[in-house]
């Protein structure tokens, strides 16, 4: 028994720096695509970078995600780790997808092969948080605040999702800028610090 607490515990500290991760990554997309990418969208390296930083930021939310989920998730443990990995799986093959063919110089036409409108990318991950901080309120297995914050990054993300459906540029502005500079970032930050405690 010892030995299984000491690998759930090992588990949980890795979950929490990839936590870590996730947010670091975040802000370095939002500064690569925000302050490079989407000024010039002939540069093949920085389009490409932002790109491997969201497949990066994925693989780590693989594993993050998991962590959360037996943390908060109660009963619902069993089906948000899975999702998460899910949406976490498949929003790596977009940023890999979309990475090779910008570094490639190849036309990446209107819609992703792999996450088309960033179904994965933005509307499994809102699901997924969204579920993730209503289950612990209601269960109160996260601090209330950190549920609370699951919740509005969740909604952020689902409208986020819809905004790119839309093609709506403004309310995409704000709901990404909120999703990868704050809510996410933040959300990812006070997970890790709770999974490495």
């Amino acid at each position: 028994m010892r030995a299984r607490v000491a690998a759930i515990d090992g588990y949980a500290r890795r979950a929490g720096i990839c936590a870590y991760v996730v947010a670091a990554l975040s802000i370095a997309y939002a500064v690569v695509y925000l302050a490079v990418a989407s000024r010039n969208p002939e540069d093949r390296s920085a389009n490409a970078l932002a790109y491997a930083l969201i497949a990066a930021g994925a693989l780590a939310a693989s594993v993050a995600t998991v962590g959360m989920s037996e943390r908060a998730g109660g009963s619902n443990a069993r089906w948000l780790a899975p999702f998460g990995v899910g949406y976490a799986l498949l929003s790596a093959a977009h940023g890999v997808y979309s990475a090779i063919l910008a570094g490639s110089g190849l036309a990446a036409g209107d819609l992703s092969a792999t996450d088309p409108r960033g179904l994965a990318t933005f509307g499994l991950a809102g699901i997924w948080m969204l579920a993730l901080g209503l289950t612990a309120r209601g269960a109160a297995t996260l601090p209330r605040n950190l549920g609370i914050l699951a919740i509005v990054g969740g909604i952020d993300l689902i409208v986020l999702f819809f905004a790119t459906v839309a093609g709506s540029t403004p309310l995409i502005l704000v709901t990404g800028g909120a999703a990868s500079v704050v809510l996410g970032p933040a959300f990812w930050i006070w997970s890790g610090r709770l999974l490495s405690s």
